[in-house]
């Protein structure tokens, strides 16, 4: 009987932690688990969000709802680089990772104002949102189509600007060429 009970137990620990998964994404390896396992949630980002440069109503309203810290450290790298309070906090509510953040510095760092970056990152924007804008905005098209372009799908974006670049030898060469003289307009322009 306690043979039993020992392999019951420890196949029933096998099965809690059967439903963590590991998850590769823009080339950073993520440990994907319940929710359980960080029962804190809102109440862990909203403690960390105040104890750093937040005030206590802006914690609460970054972290409502929370399922981990994501928030928290999402708002604070953003905040730690050009964008203000309010616009950190509203880049960064309900994120999961740091990565909105990633994404604007990325975008805003390239060939976009600080507008354009937020509403490319904001609702869990990635690196590959920003890959994906920059390349299409060094290709044939303009800001508002680059931005439209990838702020849902960037994966299957520049899937598509890849296959259309290489089916197309005069494509290929017009967004070589626009690629210079947008980088230059955009660097005049911030």
């Amino acid at each position: 009987m306690k043979i039993f009970l020992g392999a019951l137990i420890l196949f029933g620990s096998v099965i809690a932690s059967a439903d963590a998964f590991y998850l590769d994404k823009d080339g950073v390896r993520y440990l994907c688990q319940p929710d359980e396992f960080n029962p804190g949630g809102a109440a862990d980002c909203a403690d960390l969000a105040y104890s750093g440069p937040f005030s206590r109503d802006e914690s609460l309203r970054l972290c409502r709802g929370a399922t981990g810290l994501g928030p928290a450290q999402c708002a604070a790298k953003s905040y730690g680089g050009p964008f203000s309070k309010e616009e950190s906090i509203n880049l960064c509510v309900g994120a999961r990772s740091i990565a909105p953040a990633d994404c604007a510095l990325k975008a805003y760092g390239g060939p976009f104002s600080k507008a354009e970056s937020l509403q490319l990152c904001s609702n869990n924007g990635t690196l590959a949102n920003a890959d994906c804008a920059i390349k299409a905005y060094a290709g044939p098209y303009s800001k508002e189509e680059a931005l439209t372009l990838c702020r849902q799908n960037p994966n299957l974006a520049v899937r598509a600007l890849n296959e259309m670049l290489r089916a197309s030898p005069a494509m290929r060469i017009r967004a070589q060429s626009l690629s210079t003289l947008n980088v230059q307009r955009a660097l005049e322009t911030k």
